[in-house]
């Protein structure tokens, strides 16, 4: 099923996250949300710290300061596996419109209960309704 807007903001919310590789850390301070880790040590490896962003601002505010102080950098979007992955990215569904059937079905099984507690409370209008059944099955 092709997913709507509604689920790829999700997904880009909630499972998705940008890691900016660089050399060097910047002078400035970074946002409160980047988490910094330092790579291992390798002759074939590019880059000695990885910022892990999360949200959209954080990442601009990251890359304008490393385009600033003229460091190299690359950046990657990376998908995480939480555990409510599941629940909001289904394999293959539409978490919108599953959400939204699921509220039509409580919805519709609510109002359901409440008429038929409205019946059951009332001796009138479930005689009434009694009385309109006979009449429509004996014509």
């Amino acid at each position: 099923m092709q997913l709507t807007k509604v689920d790829r903001w999700i997904k880009e919310k909630l499972i998705y996250r940008t890691h900016i590789y660089t050399m060097r850390l910047p002078e400035v301070a970074l946002p409160s949300g980047v988490c910094v880790e330092e790579l291992e040590d390798s002759p074939t490896r590019k880059y000695r710290y990885r910022l892990i962003v999360n949200a959209d601002r954080d990442v601009d505010t990251v890359l304008s300061t490393l385009k600033e102080s003229n460091q190299m950098f690359a950046t990657r979007i990376e998908e995480t596996n939480p555990w409510y992955r599941k629940i909001v990215d289904p394999e293959g569904k539409s978490f919108f419109f599953r959400a939204l059937w699921a509220g039509f079905a409580l919805s519709s099984a609510f109002g359901t209960l409440v008429a038929g507690i409205i019946i059951y409370t009332n001796e009138t209008l479930r005689a009434q309704l009694i009385d309109a059944y006979h009449l429509f099955v004996n014509g």
